[in-house]
């Protein structure tokens, strides 16, 4: 294990970017080398298989990287509880502070949402049917104000230190 460590802390950055390099190369290929010599209306563009390797490649970096991030994360936890109180603490923090502001979410759908998106609408209901509350609207609208809290509680933890840093230096 500790020989893997010590090849991935030499290596790691490299072998990231590198991976990145070849992957984006080989969709660029794949992309100019399927783009039609037409001129393409954007329905034509969404039927081309040409941008699925992109995008499946995404996803899967995607997946894998969230997997490693919760996979490493819980074996340090598990490894040094101790050490682990404070992050556990504010991770409990952040996720209060989510389920706040998420049943602060106003799910209200308007006329103009309908028509800036119609699927937010559930199947075979008519907006003229009564149908006024969306929990994907809810959802945005929640995180949106949690975007809010975060950027204001990290500029407040950013004036703090420097505050502190002030006075220490005093």
């Amino acid at each position: 294990m500790t020989g893997a460590y010590q090849f991935l802390k030499k290596n790691g950055v490299a072998i990231g970017f590198g991976t990145g390099t070849v992957l984006a190369i080989l969709t660029y290929g794949i992309i100019l080398g399927g783009y039609p010599e037409f001129n393409p209306t954007t329905e034509d563009l969404y039927k081309l298989p040409i941008f699925d390797f992109g995008l499946y490649t995404t996803y899967a970096l995607i997946v894998i990287a969230s997997l490693a991030v919760v996979l490493f994360s819980s074996l340090y936890v598990i490894k040094n509880p101790k050490e682990s109180v404070k992050g556990l603490i504010g991770f409990g923090v952040m996720a209060v502070l989510f389920i706040v502001t998420y049943s602060m979410g106003d799910g209200t759908l308007t006329e103009g949402l309908i028509n800036s998106d119609p699927s937010l609408l559930p199947l075979d209901v008519k907006f003229e049917d009564g149908v006024t509350q969306s929990g994907d609207v809810q959802m945005a609208d929640g995180l949106i104000k949690f975007s809010y809290a975060m950027l204001l509680l990290s500029g407040l933890a950013i004036l703090f230190a420097i505050g502190r840093d002030f006075i220490k230096q005093s």
